[in-house]
């Protein structure tokens, strides 16, 4: 499981940018450690408004996750405050977050505690909602939003991942206090985050579950009594994949989890690059927006 991103900047999503006020780089105390992040948000943002917590990938960075997705133009178009914390730094000179691979054994980094001070700090600080709150992440960023689904589901109105999956010692304790909806989206030929999973550590970064693994997993939390299944339309025939979406609802509850199954589909944001058939930005907001608290 190579974890390094090879990041396909849009042309219109770097044109966009230079039409927007640039983000704040700010600091927060955790541990004792100075930690960084972006927090951009529209003028005049009135209060009380939602805030969106975008978490970068391995060796990435709260910039680059900035760039690719776009979130700031949609925090302008639809309101919205959006916070991308930046990881510390492992042995090796990586960026990451904490969520138990085997190389960062000894690490005490606690990002969980991280981000469970940082969410009502930014609440406060910018007079934002205090449900609204918000969080996506991409590939090790992803597997942080995981954990965030496991372990502080309260805090969070809904959460989405992106090319990521769970270490087994995660997957097995696993018990999120109350079900948060969830919508993943994955690629069937990803040569980083693999699709049978490795849970025999081939690759050297712990045993890991597969996608229909974890998939099966969040599924079950929101006891499904009905399953859609959709293909959606193939928009782009250059990008050698095609979306399977698989929506599961309880009628007696409004919470569902979605999973956007694209095959043939690597390492990818889908809509900053790979596959061209889905908008992930896009996709992901409208997701969280049916949830806000209004």
């Amino acid at each position: 499981m190579h974890r390094l991103l090879f990041f396909c900047l849009s042309i219109l999503a770097v044109l966009s940018a230079c039409s927007i006020e640039q983000p704040a780089r700010l600091t927060f105390v955790h541990d004792g450690l100075e930690r960084e992040y972006l927090y951009y948000a529209p003028k005049d943002l009135p209060d009380e408004a939602p805030l969106l917590l975008v978490f970068h990938g391995f060796t990435s960075s709260a910039e680059n996750i900035m760039d690719y997705t776009g979130y700031n133009q949609l925090a302008e178009q639809y309101g919205f405050a959006v916070a991308y914390p930046q990881g510390t730094v492992d042995a090796q000179g990586n960026t990451f977050w904490n969520v138990g691979y085997d190389f960062h054994a000894d690490s005490k980094v606690n990002d969980l505690d991280f981000v469970a001070q940082l969410v009502p700090f930014l609440q406060e600080q910018y007079g934002l909602s205090r449900t609204n709150t918000f969080a996506v992440g991409m590939s090790n960023g992803g597997e942080m939003c995981y954990l965030l689904a496991c372990y502080q589901s309260g805090t969070f109105r809904a959460i989405a991942t992106v090319a990521a999956t769970m270490m087994n010692r995660h997957f097995d304790a696993c018990q999120p206090p109350e079900t948060v909806p969830l919508l993943s989206i994955f690629g069937t030929s990803d040569q980083t985050t693999n699709y049978q999973g490795d849970e025999t550590n081939q690759d050297g970064w712990g045993a890991y579950k597969s996608i229909p693994d974890v998939i099966s997993f969040w599924a079950a939390q929101v006891q499904p009594d009905t399953v859609v299944l959709d293909t959606l339309p193939n928009l782009s025939q250059q990008d050698s994949s095609f979306v399977i979406r698989e929506t599961y609802r309880n009628a007696h509850s409004t919470k569902e989890f979605l999973s956007y199954k694209v095959v043939g589909g690597g390492h990818d944001w889908p809509g900053a690059w790979g596959n061209e058939d889905i908008n992930t930005s896009d996709l992901v907001w409208s997701f969280f927006a049916q949830y806000l608290d209004k």
